[in-house]
């Protein structure tokens, strides 16, 4: 079986050793699974940007998303995407064929984890090859150590260690769309998922943030290449504690905004009925 995995150093296919399970290419580059759960694809003298994801920002996120505030958005996602690979499999003349999968910025594994379970209960986990990418090491050993089912690769996001229209599925659950490489990976059949959150997400936190707050449309920033092929609103609303709204504050991109007196005064109140809103994407590559 070929992988879609090409070296960091010469760009040549990868190949995996099946004793040991690290990967090589034909000019014996080797890239062994480190001790923390993941395998460290990038150029041995190249600086890799860190991803600037802290400890304690980790943390929050992972209390966050496992209390279950998200569940609708999970719902929605493990319901499109087994879809979507119902789809796929369908199509495929030969059964045994291999899907990629390819989760972009995958940080702690968490709505991977999720939707595995759900394609596994499905049947749909069979001649499967799941990939998370991260330029954060501390996320990847997150990953690695929730048991996430793939295999976890730390690796630049400006060059991602796949060979050109290799991937079938690429999502994107909590990272901004940048740059063309998740295009040039995909395959001209293949589907990016992209999880957007509306102008109106978290509003009760937003009013206290801004103080001119409108409502307005969501921009919906999408590559020139991309199309969107189905498009779902999830909208739901939660009663938070004030700790978990702080939390939602800071797994926010706007979290930068709010100083520590709206903090405190976020961390010190209630919210019942908290606006949460997404929009999530399915995008394939225009003819």
């Amino acid at each position: 079986m070929s992988l879609p995995l090409v070296c960091p150093v010469c760009q040549s296919a990868l190949h995996q050793h099946q004793a040991s399970k690290g990967f090589y290419c034909d000019a014996k580059h080797h890239f062994d699974k480190l001790e923390q759960g993941y395998y460290p694809l990038i150029k041995v003298k190249a600086k890799t940007p860190q991803s600037s994801i802290s400890r304690q920002q980790m943390r929050s996120r992972q209390f966050l998303l496992q209390s279950g505030v998200f569940s609708p958005l999970v719902n929605c996602l493990q319901k499109v995407i087994c879809q979507l690979f119902t789809d796929k499999k369908a199509d495929r003349i030969d059964g045994e064929h291999q899907l990629n999968w390819l989760d972009y910025q995958c940080a702690d594994g968490y709505y991977l984890r999720q939707i595995y379970q759900s394609l596994a209960e499905n049947g749909l986990d069979k001649s499967l090859s799941v990939y998370g990418v991260s330029d954060a090491e501390n996320a990847l050993f997150a990953a690695s150590k929730a048991g996430t089912p793939a295999d976890l690769l730390y690796s630049s996001m400006k060059v991602l260690p796949f060979a050109n229209h290799s991937i079938d599925l690429i999502t994107l659950f909590d990272a901004p769309f940048k740059g063309q490489e998740c295009i040039r990976v995909l395959k001209q059949d293949g589907r990016i998922i992209l999880v957007q959150p509306t102008n109106q997400h978290l509003w009760q936190i937003k009013q206290k943030v801004y103080s001119d707050l409108t409502v307005k449309p969501t921009q919906l920033n999408i590559p020139k290449k991309l199309k969107v092929v189905t498009q779902k609103q999830v909208s739901f609303t939660l009663d938070v504690t004030g700790e978990q709204a702080l939390s939602l504050l800071d797994n926010s991109q706007f979290a930068w905004r709010a100083n520590d007196e709206i903090r405190h005064q976020i961390k010190a109140t209630a919210i019942d009925g908290l606006r949460c809103e997404f929009e999530v994407l399915v995008l394939g590559l225009t003819d």
